[in-house]
Parts: C-alpha cells; structure tokens; sequence
C-alpha cells in the first residue's frame, strides 16, 4: 500500500485547494488565498451559446489558472496526459510510488462521493495513495476533510471524459520539488498586475467567449433581451449557481482573492494604501448580491430582469474601477 504524508486543509475550490495541498506538501506555508491570488484566478468569460441550454454562461475563474500559478513562481508547468485510461492510471501510481501528490483533474460525476447527476470535468482533486487490496485511491477534495476513497474503475472513468468545453485524458501534475520564488513581494505585484491587466485586455480571444471588462459589458449590453429566452430560468439559476454556489468561495471568486490582498499587504505596503483589499471585498459583495437577483429570477412564474441588470451595472463598474487602479499601481 503507498500512502503519503497528507496536507490538506478544506478548501472552497477546487483547484486552489489542491495546489495548496502541493506547496504544503513541499513545506511552503501558503493559504489558498495566496495559491489563488498569485495564479492570478479572477476572470471574467461571458459564453455565447444558443444552441445549448443554458444558452448563456458566465464563468468567473482564470481558465489557466494552475498555469499561471506554477510558471509566475518559476516552476515550469504542463498537464501530463495518456492515451487511455488505463495508461493513466498506471501513471498515477508510478508517481505516488515516487513519494509525490498529484494533483487531477476529473469529472465529478464519477467521483462516488459526490453522487452527481452532472458532468464536470474540470474538478481538481489531490490523490495521496493507493491501496491493491481494496483496489482504491486515496484522494483529499476541497472542502472534505480527510481520505476519501475513490475505486479504480470509477477514477480511471472520472479521467477521461469529453464535453463541449472541456476534454481530459488523464490529466496530472505531481512536481518533485517546489521552491519559493526568489522574492515573494515581486512575484504578488506582478499577479496583482497582470490580473489586472488579463481583465482589462479581455484575454485570449475565443470564437463565441468575449472576456474580461468586455465580457462583462457585452453580458450588460444584452441583459435586457434574456426575457425573450426560452431557457431563462435554467440560464438565471445556472449563473447563480457557478457565482455563488459550485466552488468560488461565494461571490465570484472575489473574497478569496480579497483574502489574498489581505494576506498580501503584509508584504506589500501598496495594497493597503490603495485600499486593494476593501474594493475587492466590496466586488465579492456585489457579485453575491446579483447572483441573489439571478436566483430570485429563476424562481419567477414570468421573467423579470429588471433587478439583475441594476446589479449587472454596478459590478461591471467596481470590476473596471479596481482593476484600473491596480494596474496604475502595479504595472510598469
């Protein structure tokens, strides 16, 4: 039986959490909050998709956000992927054998702790060890505490799955070592920026995706003709759901990366001074407060938007706001 040494601390995402549980591991003490914030994890991506149901969706975290994370520290990253699923799983335990966690992306309708009726393969959870007798992995999950077994059929299926979105094969990364960057102070200024300048610039430009500040006012610029949709209880109730509710911390994301700022100002003295930190917060309120409105849409008999669009309005303001002053601080 291999079974590591566990760190894990619950967490409220999935993959913050598990890069967490791997920079632990390897005896840096960094919170979730600073995984997060120096992957630069806020975003924006309003996805245009009317042959679907829902036929509009609003993700709010950094596609590349483990990426990010690895590279802005200096450790080369890239997802280890296999052919089948059976490859994958003997790569997964070659490297617990070598003594490391990995870090997987799976689809959580196979995970048999979740008992989900939904596909999601983005999930990231954190597998520890391998038991032959019982022909299991032992794997830790956001905010789960301790082992959680996952038999090897339903890892080796949870691994390999594709949707419209997302495809994965198997997807790893379990680094032998990590080290902290050679100065922490450089490397959060560079995150706040580049965030920042991510949200500002819109991202990488994908066919039917608009992100960032144009994402968010491209959401504005249509919000009024979402009473016409067929689906626009499903679309309301989904858009609350990934803001407020399946894994972001509550409030898109924003008070885990508020916590960050936080945490951050102790190194740097500039994100108090700018009161970072608060506007960030306040954002993390603003976006709970529409998801609310979206939630209260979809309970409707008759749609309504009304409420949505004064709410829409007031986060797409504080989003443009914050992010200007951060990269007038911070960019050079």
């Amino acid at each position: 039986m291999i079974l590591l040494d566990v760190h894990h601390h619950p967490g409220r995402h999935c993959a913050s959490t598990g890069i967490r549980n791997l920079v632990n591991y390897h005896e840096i003490d960094w919170s979730e909050a600073m995984c997060f914030g120096l992957g630069q994890g806020l975003a924006v991506w309003f996805i245009y998709c009317p042959e679907m149901s829902p036929s509009r969706i609003v993700h709010v975290r950094a596609i590349d956000f483990e990426e990010q994370f690895f590279n802005g520290i200096g450790h080369p990253f890239q997802w280890e992927t296999f052919d089948t699923p059976e490859a994958s799983e003997q790569g997964l335990k070659d490297r617990l054998a070598l003594g490391v966690p990995v870090i997987l992306r799976t689809d959580l309708f196979y995970l048999p702790y979740y008992g989900s009726n939904t596909h999601y393969p983005g999930h990231v959870i954190t597998a520890w060890g391998y038991d032959p007798d019982r022909d299991v992995f032992l794997v830790t999950d956001t905010e789960r505490t301790g082992l959680l077994t996952v038999p090897s059929e339903n890892m080796r299926k949870a691994r390999f799955y594709q949707s419209d979105f997302m495809t994965i094969s198997g997807h790893m990364f379990s680094p032998a070592k990590i080290c902290l960057p050679d100065n922490l102070p450089e490397q959060i200024k560079k995150a706040i920026a580049g965030n920042s300048l991510s949200m500002l610039n819109g991202f990488d430009a994908i066919d039917g995706i608009t992100g960032g500040i144009s994402g968010l006012r491209l959401w504005q610029a249509e919000i009024s003709n979402w009473s016409h949709f067929e689906d626009w209880q499903w679309t309301a109730r989904f858009l609350y759901q990934i803001i407020e509710k399946r894994g972001t911390g509550g409030g898109g994301f924003r008070f885990l990366f508020a916590d960050f700022l936080s945490e951050a100002a102790i190194l740097v003295p500039e994100i108090t001074s700018a009161g970072l930190a608060q506007q960030m917060a306040e954002l993390g309120f603003a976006w709970q407060a529409l998801a609310l409105c979206l939630k209260n849409v979809s309970e409707k008999v008759k749609p309504d938007f009304t409420e949505v669009e004064k709410e829409l309005e007031h986060v797409a303001d504080l989003e443009e706001a914050y992010h200007r002053q951060a990269l007038a601080i911070f960019h050079s």
